[in-house]
């Protein structure tokens, strides 16, 4: 037994076999014998090491100087207390796990035991081996889960010498403390390493990675965009079987390696292999142009035909239009026959110009078609080319055989489905990600490359032009949810003969027949492959998506995505290397601390272990590793994780989500998985090719404002006063596990609070005040055995203490109803504050006056409408406003309310993007008349009455009421801070701000209007084409320089170069 300084401690045991069995136990001899299961076929994996005779005389075998190993005792262990390790090796001896042989040692207090395992894989008897009744496996299964761990290997006490009892040892299966995070494992996985080329395919990888043209590709690729390009074609293309990654490789004492399985601990001479997915996760960091990658990758294989699905029942020929129709092999005339056509002559043998454009359509080249593509256009062969499209028959082997038991005389006559095969890749984006990616394929293709961006309203082409007439379809998944509900696949085997003519000079069919509407024309293509862009939406085991991939043909399937899940986030790119490791020792450090278990999502508890501290994997590990077991398994379709549903949850699941922490051997497993589908590089390798500034992460720590930090400490005295009155037990306990909805309520609202909320019923703190002597009298007097400590009862004391300052102020009380955040206002007449703040409070009952933004737009807009306007009618305009919204009030909430403000605010956004389009438009037409002199002439005026109309409204506001008005700083620090920064760079720098609460997104967006600084709002409260507009004025305005965007939402379709502040 291995203790935490790594050196050998015997196992303790009341139970020593030389004594019990009267020193007759047998002789086991480790030479080669015929028995198959003789120790020399077995493997040696180490030394179990026990302490026998604890306190008592030696045992009387260590006097015996015979070399001797014994076999373990299999008598007498039913009448005697028997130790449990013996026991349990004696159940596995006796069913073939493993053999054991011991050795008393030289003291008489020490027993070692070798043990041989029993390979699954050994020869001559695997009828024996799988053949066990099923409780036995288990049973066996968890003895080895608890023996197996235990095994030392030191070639001393493999000899029995107890010299070196207390050396460091080298443990069989390593279970070294492993708390990485699977964020963490997921960083640490190696740059994908692109293997030998096997095929003419694989060596055309190695031609792109080692810089290689890519056909229609006019950007220079970065190395390491090269090499992932080329790991994806390699991995495409190669049949090579790879190894099953739920074992992994151990040593044995005899140097060989073997390999095991902790999930079952199941023991192999050699590796398990099959025949990889052809399919994979394009993971790479944010902003490192996956978008790009894909492209290569199509354009790279734009020339490459996808093979038929395989089957073992039908026969799937590939054939073209002009074959099928006037061929006259065995094979085209099968197929006619076959479908129902019969055997009719054909009148002559194809000419050398058809069996070409035959020969052409079928070619299966990585590269040289497209080449000589303007060439073939140019020449009268293109319309035939185009028009003989190749496809093959696929028949309903399911209802062939249903048939054919039904009707064993004869086969039954089947309609065949008609898939065309086409070399075009269909890429699944975002709804707000169409635009993007037109822009990005206009930016590094050629104008050869053809694409197709299907719009929300727009009809997909039939089936035949859309395996024909492109290299990339893009459409957004709710079309694609869409066609998944026009998937009548039976309608599709209702085969009906083409009776099209031919193209004039040629026999090549010039087929229109139509598509049945029932049925999306998606699937009647063989695809060369599928990408789902921000893929991670596949981990959804109800996903519409998965359901529909499954009934397409598709023979490659990548997800490309920089957040696999909502736990692996890749957000490293241009952080220095310190500032990644202070984040890991952070989380270290929360991982091993002792916090309670309060039963929440991202709650963990550690396990102790000789010392050391293990996490433990919770519930939120547990989601992520179920969304990356259904994209690996159900999505990729993996063939060990697919052909079974419950693989991925027993062999790596179910290791790391242990109650005690993982398993020995569970964080390999989970990182040679990973490793196995995912294409990623390091961000040092990334670093090598692109040289990034570094991106500055500041941590900004601000106090709150007074009235910010009540609401804040109102929140704190409620949780408190229910941790102390509840004593911490019982459903009534917010930290109950029962209250886990309840409880991340509060910890949103305690973020929310920490840049400004606030509570329409005050936070309870009236019903806090109005108890505040019973929760006091119930803290005192409680029963014996429970009294409240010191320390408690004085929180107690300072919660209510918090509660009653916070009741006691008039101005805290007045903004609660409202959640803008106010702002203070100075050199406004109190008259006039008073009719139009929110707070209600008279000027003798206030000390500083507040204004909600809103309110202090409406102000100047008004001021501006009417800029002699007296301090009268002010003071009336804000009554009527007063009247007005109490009137509206009455009828809906106050989150309606904002809801209508929050639609009036997008309608503006939508008018100012509007707007910038034109302006965008006509900048361009005066670069195109930038000679004439029309154009200068233009310029002179506009900028005569720009400055006319900037004195103009100087002078009103001078007259103007307000002109002594001053809006001062709002009582959010978080907010002050956001505006102060804007303010000053945003002349010259755009910010990007983040929230995950749309609230506070709200809040800021209402500050900024305030002072008239242009945004955009990038939620999904606002409609699609909003938001892709949204990207394209981001990146083109120069008048809107801040983006606000929700945190969920991440950095899709935005070219972050540009970007000089995140916030």
């Amino acid at each position: 037994m291995q203790t935490h300084d790594g050196t050998q401690r015997p196992l303790p045991s009341t139970y020593c076999p030389f004594c019990i069995d009267n020193h007759k136990l047998l002789v086991v001899e480790a030479r080669a014998t015929p028995d198959a299961f003789s120790l020399s076929n077995l493997i040696p994996a180490g030394t179990l090491t026990i302490a026998v005779h604890d306190g008592e005389s030696p045992c009387p075998s260590a006097s015996n100087s015979s070399s001797d190993w014994y076999s373990i005792p299999v008598r007498n262990l039913s009448t005697h207390p028997a130790d449990t390790l013996f026991r349990e090796l004696e159940f596995l001896a006796k069913h073939l796990f493993l053999r054991a042989t011991c050795r008393p040692g030289a003291s008489g207090y020490t027993v070692f035991v070798r043990v041989y395992l029993i390979p699954n894989d050994l020869p001559n008897v695997h009828e024996r081996l799988r053949c066990r009744p099923e409780t036995v496996v288990k049973e066996g299964r968890r003895y080895m889960q608890s023996i197996i761990p235990l095994i030392e290997q030191n070639d001393a006490l493999w000899d029995a010498d107890e010299a070196h009892l207390n050396a460091p040892q080298k443990q069989f299966l390593p279970s070294d403390v492993d708390n990485r995070t699977m964020a963490e494992i997921y960083s640490d996985l190696p740059s994908p390493i692109l293997n030998p080329p096997t095929n003419e395919s694989t060596a055309f990888s190695h031609h792109i990675a080692s810089g290689g043209a890519i056909w229609g590709l006019k950007t220079t690729l970065y190395g390491y965009q090269r090499h992932s390009v080329a790991v994806m074609l390699h991995k495409e293309s190669s049949a090579h079987p790879v190894l099953d990654p739920s074992h992994i490789g151990v040593s044995c004492m005899s140097g060989t390696h073997c390999y095991i399985q902790p999930s079952t601990m199941s023991v192999l001479r050699e590796c398990p292999t099959f025949f990889p997915a052809r399919a994979g996760i394009l993971c790479e960091e944010l902003g490192t142009g996956k978008t790009v990658m894909v492209i290569a990758l199509v354009l790279a294989s734009a020339s490459q035909l996808p093979d038929p699905e395989e089957s073992l029942v039908d026969e799937r020929s590939v054939m073209t239009p002009l074959a099928y129709r006037h061929f006259p092999s065995a094979e085209y005339a099968l197929a006619r026959d076959r479908a129902g056509l019969g055997r009719r002559a054909i009148q002559r043998v194809p000419s050398l110009v058809e069996l070409l454009v035959h020969h052409f359509s079928l070619a299966k080249v990585t590269t040289g078609r497209l080449t000589f593509a303007d060439e073939l256009e140019a020449s009268h062969l293109w319309p035939f080319i185009r028009a003989n499209r190749p496809f093959y028959h696929q028949y309903n082997t399911e209802l062939a055989t249903e048939a054919l038991k039904r009707s064993r005389r004869r086969i039954p006559n089947l309609s065949p489905r008609t898939m065309y095969l086409t070399s075009a890749t269909l890429v699944i984006v975002p709804l707000t990600l169409l635009g993007q990616w037109k822009t990005e394929i206009d930016k590094h293709c050629h104008d050869c490359v053809r694409y197709l961006i299907v719009r929300p309203s727009m009809d997909l082409p039939d089936a035949r032009r859309l395996a024909s007439d492109y290299e990339l379809i893009i459409m957004s998944d709710t079309r694609f949810r869409k066609e998944s509900k026009k998937n009548t696949t039976e309608k599709l085997y209702d085969f009906k003969s083409c009776s099209c003519p031919c193209l004039a000079g040629s026999r090549v069919p010039d087929c229109h027949c139509p598509d049945d509407p029932d049925v999306t024309p998606l699937l009647r293509v063989r695809w060369k492959r599928l990408v789902i862009d921000e893929g991670h939406i596949a981990g959804n085991i109800t996903a519409t998506i998965n359901y529909f991939v499954r009934q397409l043909s598709i023979q490659h399937k990548w997800i490309v995505t920089g957040t696999p899940t909502s736990n692996i986030l890749g957000l490293n790119l241009g952080r220095t290397i310190d500032e990644q490791e202070s984040d890991r020792h952070v989380d270290l450090v929360e991982t091993v601390l002792d916090y309670p278990h309060f039963g929440s999502p991202t709650t963990t508890s550690p396990s102790q272990d000789d010392g050391h501290y293990m996490r433990v994997w919770g519930s939120y590990d547990s989601l992520n590793l179920r969304k990356l077991g259904t994209m690996i398994g159900d999505f990729l379709a993996v063939p060990p994780f697919h052909t079974d549903p419950k693989c991925f949850t027993v062999h790596v699941s179910t290791l790391l989500c242990d109650r005690r922490g993982p398993r020995p051997g569970a964080i390999d497993v989970l990182s040679q998985v990973m490793q196995m589908v995912m294409v990623r590089h390091r961000i040092e390798d990334v670093e090598n090719d692109v040289l990034l500034p570094p991106m500055k992460h500041d941590i900004i720590y601000m106090d709150l404002d007074n009235y910010a930090l009540k609401s804040y400490n109102a929140l704190q005295a409620a949780v408190a006063i229910n941790a102390i009155d509840s004593q911490r037990t019982g459903p009534d306990y917010l930290f109950h596990q029962r209250n886990a909805k309840d409880l991340q309520t509060t910890i949103n609202n305690w973020s929310q609070s920490l840049f400004w909320s606030s509570s329409d019923i005050l936070y309870n703190v009236n019903d806090i005040c109005r108890s505040a002597d019973t929760y006091m009298r119930r803290a005192v007097h409680r029963e014996p055995g429970h009294e409240a400590s010191p320390e408690e009862l004085d929180l107690l004391g300072q919660a209510l203490k918090h509660a009653a300052a916070a009741v006691n102020d008039d101005i805290w009380r007045a903004i609660q109803p409202y959640p803008d955040v106010p702002f203070n206002v100075s050199g406004l007449d109190p008259a006039v504050v008073e009719a139009w703040t929110r707070t209600g409070l008279r000027r003798d009952s206030r000390t500083i006056d507040f204004m909600h933004p809103d309110r202090l737009v409406n102000l100047r807009s008004l001021v501006r409408k009417k800029p002699l306007i007296s301090k009268d009618g002010l003071v009336e305009e804000g009554n009527i406003l007063k009247r007005n919204e109490k009137r509206g009030m009455a009828l809906k909430s106050i989150s309606s309310h904002r809801a209508r403000r929050g639609v009036n605010r997008r309608r503006e956004m939508v008018k100012e993007v509007q707007e910038t389009i034109g302006v965008l438009k006509k900048r361009v037409e005066r670069m195109d008349l930038s000679d004439d002199e029309e154009f200068e002439d233009r310029q002179h005026e506009d900028r005569v009455n720009q400055v006319t109309s900037t004195e103009a409204a100087a002078a009103r506001v001078r007259s103007s009421p307000l002109s002594g008005v001053k809006v001062g700083p709002s009582l959010s620090t978080k907010l002050n801070y956001i505006l102060s920064e804007v303010q000053r760079y945003s002349g010259k720098e755009k910010f990007l701000i983040f929230s995950n609460s749309l609230l506070t997104l709200f809040q800021i967006g209402e500050a900024l209007s305030l002072f008239e600084i242009k945004h955009l709002r990038y939620t999904n409260e606002e409609q699609y084409l909003l938001r892709e507009q949204c990207i394209t004025t981001f990146e083109t305005s120069d008048v809107h320089r801040v983006l606000l965007m929700e945190l969920k939402l991440g950095a899709r379709g935005l070219s972050v170069c540009m970007i000089a502040a995140q916030l």
